[in-house]
């Protein structure tokens, strides 16, 4: 029958090494699961060292907690959870190391004064200044928002009407509207000259000049109508000649008035006629000294008609009536 062998052992009590124990002994705390062994030279009362040989006291546990005093060399990749604070040093250590020399603070910077901001203690806030307005929309990004100013989005000015505005110290628009044009001849500086350029006459029939101020709309020397001219009025002509180069001459009066001065007399009426242009002059004309219509040319009387004297036929193509001569008739 094989036999048992048994070492000293505590099943309660305190964990750790036994208070005695003897050289190349062993012993067994149950409390805290740890196998010990006596080194020493001591007799017998168990003055030896205890030195734990084995058990969860003597080498790391893989689930709970435990302190390692010490350097530890790990000859191979060493995985670690990932750092929840500040106190696993072994982390801590290698992003400190990695960390070294980046600099935890930087400056900012505008077209005038600067500040210095401490990365993870101080806020970067970035502001709208006048007319702006800042909102931090999403992650990592920061709208600038121009603001709207009192003016309404529109067209302003027309035909008849200016736009008007009012522009801030920014040169923003804070006014706008439409004012009718209403200008008077004394704010123009210039008018005749605004004027002329935009007026062209036409020759020998719009004549446009300038001067004193003043834009002048009048005939030229020679005036030629090129098309059909109605005069619904009077027309007075004050000319020395007045020709008419026409075919046909319509006169509605029944009566056409000759040598029309401011005092007509018998002399003022001498030689008022009318005159055919010919190899010769041919007139009709009145003349003073003899007092008598007078003729340059024949008169021809066509047939069946009759030369008459206060009403009473005297001549006619086949006979002399009623003429009486010294008195007498035949």
């Amino acid at each position: 029958m094989a036999n048992t062998l048994r070492i000293k052992r505590r099943t309660s009590g305190a964990a750790g090494a036994p208070s005695t124990i003897e050289n190349a002994e062993l012993a067994f705390n149950e409390v805290d699961d740890v196998l010990y062994y006596g080194e020493g030279t001591a007799g017998s009362g168990g003055s030896g060292t205890a030195l734990a040989i084995a058990g969860p006291g003597a080498f790391t546990t893989l689930t709970s907690a435990q302190t390692l005093s010490g350097n530890k060399t790990f000859t191979g990749t060493v995985i670690v959870p990932t750092p929840s604070s500040g106190t696993h040093a072994a982390t801590k250590s290698y992003v400190d190391s990695a960390i070294s020399g980046v600099a935890t603070t930087f400056t900012v910077a505008g077209d005038t004064g600067s500040q210095t901001i401490t990365s993870g203690t101080d806020t970067l806030t970035i502001s709208g200044g006048t007319g702006l307005t800042s909102v931090a929309s999403a992650t990592d990004t920061v709208t600038i928002n121009l603001d709207n100013t009192a003016v309404s989005a529109a067209a302003y000015g027309a035909a008849g009407s200016v736009a008007t505005f009012t522009v801030d110290a920014q040169g923003r628009l804070t006014a706008a509207g439409s004012t009718a044009i209403a200008i008077t001849a004394s704010q123009i500086s210039d008018r005749a000259t605004a004027l002329v350029t935009g007026l062209t006459g036409t020759s020998n029939q719009i004549a446009v000049s300038s001067g004193a101020g003043a834009v002048t709309l009048s005939l030229p020397t020679n005036v030629t109508i090129p098309n059909n001219l109605t005069v619904t009025g009077d027309l007075t002509v004050q000319g020395d000649t007045t020709t008419l180069n026409t075919s046909t001459l319509v006169v509605e009066d029944k009566n056409v008035v000759l040598a029309s001065v401011t005092t007509p007399t018998d002399v003022t009426a001498d030689g008022a006629g009318i005159t055919a242009k010919g190899a010769t002059d041919k007139t009709l004309n009145w003349v003073n000294s003899t007092g008598a219509w007078t003729s340059s040319e024949h008169l021809n009387l066509l047939s069946g008609k009759v030369f008459k004297i206060n009403g009473t036929t005297i001549l006619s193509g086949t006979a002399l009536d009623n003429v009486t001569i010294d008195g007498g008739s035949f």
